[in-house]
């Protein structure tokens, strides 16, 4: 009877053991795959991260491989605008620079109220007529302290216009801009980075366009030279890029 009841406690004692064990290894188990789970998760994220750090570094090389532009000039100006007045057949320029016409004779236009060079102050317009003997002028709007100061045409639309200070003897040039005589659209072809530099004249030359511009050395204005500048390959739709040298051949702007 002992020895039985000896081999019950044992039996018991066995099963107790096995299910500790079982128990044990299933926590073990489960603590090991939440373990793999968690550094699996916590790689993915490494990596990802990594993946957006290395984006974003090659992004900014990129950038800061990109050439930077001399001076990129837009199609359109915000800083000019002109206002077209119809004009009486009869009227005529008066204190004004000779009539210059454009390339097929379909306009004529000149500087009026400025004098024979364009160099008295004052606010000057741009007189046209056409060849229906219509009579239009382009005054410039919404700022009364410039002036047109000269004018070039490069087709027979469209007119190349020197815009500076309308007062004062120490301006003697200003910005280039394009007007289309037709439309009254305004495109910038040069404004200069520095006040010091000032386009007096432009005049078409082939497929170029030669420019006269005064470069002042010091800060009162008082010492000067002469630069001839060119835009190489004019082209009047401003569909492509046209680069501006000096007499050196060094790119000063870049137009479009």
């Amino acid at each position: 009877m002992k020895n039985l009841k000896k081999k019950r406690l044992v039996t018991i004692a066995c099963s107790i053991s096995v299910l500790l064990s079982l128990a044990f290894t299933g926590c073990s188990g489960n603590k090991e795959k939440n373990t793999s789970t968690n550094n699996d998760t916590t790689s993915t994220q490494k990596s990802g991260s990594e993946k957006n750090t290395s984006s974003e570094q090659v992004n900014q090389k990129k950038q800061e491989a990109k050439p930077q532009a001399k001076s990129t000039n837009t199609k359109s100006s915000s800083t000019i605008k002109f206002a077209k007045e119809q004009l009486d057949k009869s009227e005529k320029p008066k204190f004004n620079t000779a009539l210059k016409n454009s390339t097929n004779g379909t306009y004529e236009a000149c500087i009026e109220g400025k004098g024979e060079e364009a160099s008295e102050e004052g606010i000057g317009k741009i007189f046209v007529k056409n060849a229906n003997g219509n009579n239009f002028t382009y005054e410039v709007i919404g700022n009364n302290k410039i002036s047109p100061r000269n004018i070039e045409w490069v087709d027979d639309e469209n007119l190349l216009v020197v815009i500076g200070s309308s007062q004062g003897t120490v301006s003697k040039g200003g910005n280039l801009y394009m007007l289309n005589v037709s439309t009254g659209n305004v495109s910038t072809i040069i404004e200069t980075s520095d006040k010091k530099q000032q386009v007096m004249s432009a005049k078409k030359s082939g497929n170029n366009i030669s420019l006269k511009v005064t470069v002042y050395e010091d800060d009162n204005y008082d010492k000067s030279h002469i630069e001839n500048w060119t835009i190489y390959s004019f082209d009047s739709s401003l569909n492509r890029s046209m680069e501006v040298k000096n007499s050196e051949g060094k790119v000063l702007y870049t137009v479009n």
